[in-house]
């Protein structure tokens, strides 16, 4: 089964766009970054393996969360429902906690858009309606007036605890949409949006009390693209059409597939294509790292671990509709490939956690149909 250029599937896994995505029962396969210095090569043998009997294998959203004792945060999902309100699972596999949106008792009708793990509390970038306090009035078809409260639409970030507990929302004051959420230490916000009128990325910090701190520029994102931008060698890549046809890249897709991830006490923004990863500092200052891989890897997920970044990247298989899917450890001063991790030959497994020595996948015993915990270790090096 083919898969859009905006989505990608593992057998349980995917990130996807505002559109209808499409699962793949291809076998992701691993390919080579760029003919930099050549990686060393990891093989990754199992070490345990530990049961989830209370989640069903069901697909997952993309990214996984972890805290800093094993606790993985996720979003299981169903052709049926869609993705659902996030779940987090201990690193036994005993304890599950819920972060159901009936808990959200201050924003009406709240829509989950982002997750973000700080610590071991989350927080949902959230879309809800403000009351305005009067009465609206329309004729429907038939000629009956109907009336109901007016309300607008505002964004906010709701607060759960680590067992699921919530603890409140606080509504943002902010000029553009927000689609992504990351929360610094201190407690402020980076929220990654983009205007509504077009689609142009803008980047703030906010404080914990959701009013605007200051604007984030950076040098080298993508933009929306004009006529001088169609033709020519020095195409410039980050310009990118409002929107495009399945299987191309859009500002819309870079934009709203965009991810957060903490490395320290800073949070790293990068969007779903072959270009920079972007450190933003809690006082905002916005610095741009290259990672050296051949052109049509697309960035998928990044983990921070204590001396490298852990990170996975789709590409597209010549003369097919499968994706592959591969994993390196780069350096994060100068963006070279360190390792190339060669995963155990299986299907539906998706990284969660890692410290750059053990790595928490999820997959699924396809036995008992419930999800399991499996951990990796180095098994041989080459």
């Amino acid at each position: 089964m083919s898969l859009p250029a905006s989505c990608s599937f593992r057998r349980l896994l995917f990130a996807c766009s505002l559109a209808t995505c499409s699962l793949s029962q291809d076998i992701p396969k691993h390919a080579s970054p760029a003919a930099v210095a050549a990686p060393e090569k990891v093989s990754l043998g199992e070490v345990s393996a530990v049961e989830v009997p209370s989640l069903p294998a069901e697909s997952i959203g993309a990214p996984l969360l972890c805290d800093r004792d094993g606790r993985i945060v996720f979003r299981l999902a169903t052709p049926e429902i869609g993705v659902e309100d996030p779940v987090s699972v201990s690193k036994g596999g005993k304890t599950v906690a819920r972060f159901g949106r009936e808990k959200i008792n201050d924003i009406p009708g709240p829509a989950l858009l982002s997750v973000f793990l700080l610590g071991s509390d989350v927080y949902m970038l959230t879309r809800g309606s403000i009351p305005l306090g009067y009465q609206t009035k329309w004729r429907t078809p038939t000629g009956e007036v109907v009336s109901q409260p007016a309300s607008k639409s505002a964004t906010f970030v709701a607060h759960f605890e680590h067992d699921g507990n919530y603890a409140g929302a606080v509504r943002l004051d902010l000029p553009f949409k927000p689609a992504r959420l990351g929360v610094f230490e201190n407690g402020d916000f980076l929220i990654a949006g983009a205007e509504p009128s077009t689609d142009e990325p803008r980047l703030a910090i906010v404080g914990s009390n959701g009013q605007l701190r200051r604007f984030v520029e950076l040098k080298g994102d993508v933009h929306g693209q004009v006529e001088s931008d169609t033709s020519g060698k020095d195409k410039d890549p980050t310009a990118l059409p409002r929107f495009g046809p399945p299987g191309t890249q859009s500002l819309f897709n870079a934009v709203y597939l965009s991810q957060i991830a903490k490395d320290g006490p800073n949070l790293l923004l990068f969007r779903p294509m072959n270009g920079p990863v972007f450190s933003i500092s809690p006082s905002g200052e916005g610095k741009i790292h290259k990672l050296k891989v051949t052109s049509d890897y697309r960035l998928y997920t990044i983990k921070a671990s204590k001396d490298s970044w852990i990170v996975e990247f789709l590409h597209d298989v010549p003369n097919s509709p499968a994706v592959e899917m591969s994993t390196y450890a780069f350096d994060r001063e100068t963006g070279a490939p360190l390792r190339e991790y060669l995963l155990p030959p299986d299907l539906g497994w998706e990284l969660a956690c890692t410290d750059g020595d053990e790595f928490t996948f999820v997959t699924a015993n396809q036995k008992t149909n419930t999800l399991k915990l499996v951990e990796l270790a180095p098994a041989a090096r080459h």
